[in-house]
């Protein structure tokens, strides 16, 4: 249950991420980020409402009984995926903002860039690790079980 959610989720990230939603806003006239959505941004919208295309395809694919049992691409998929979410809404990427500001004044994150920097090299590597994991997942499915075709029955006699 736990691996399947886990594809599920980085499935719809992944989809969530092939659609230029916010290039196509901006050809349109509409600033992406002054589009404001109460408690998240326009990204993880788009990965919420990618879930239902990824259980159609889930399902199509017979994920549930293709995916491996255990597979370091399948623990490292849930972690990237979740990174991806938690920073597109808002009171998580404030607060993860509010901390990299104070600890790069206090001195204890040794970096010379500024939090934004930090935050977009973060969200850049949620992306390319949803990417890698799934593309791994992906390529270590297991073959489809094949159903037996049923018995023919035998005529009696009578």
């Amino acid at each position: 249950m736990l691996r399947r959610a886990s594809v599920l989720l980085g499935l719809a990230v992944l989809l969530s991420l092939l659609f230029p939603v916010g290039a196509v806003l901006k050809e349109g006239g509409i600033e992406p980020s002054a589009l404001r959505l109460p408690g998240m941004d326009l990204a993880a919208l788009c990965a919420v409402v990618a879930l239902l295309p990824a259980l159609l395809l889930a399902r199509d694919a017979k994920l549930a009984l293709r995916v491996p049992r255990w597979n370091a691409w399948i623990a490292l998929l849930p972690l990237f995926s979740l990174l991806f979410i938690l920073l597109h809404v808002s009171w998580s990427g404030e607060l993860a903002g509010a901390w990299l500001r104070d600890a790069i004044a206090e001195g204890t994150l040794p970096l010379r860039v500024s939090e934004a920097t930090v935050l977009r090299v973060a969200e850049l590597a949620a992306r390319l690790g949803v990417l890698v994991c799934l593309v791994g997942v992906l390529v270590n499915l297991e073959s489809v079980p094949e159903e037996e075709p049923p018995m023919p029955q035998r005529r009696r006699k009578k």
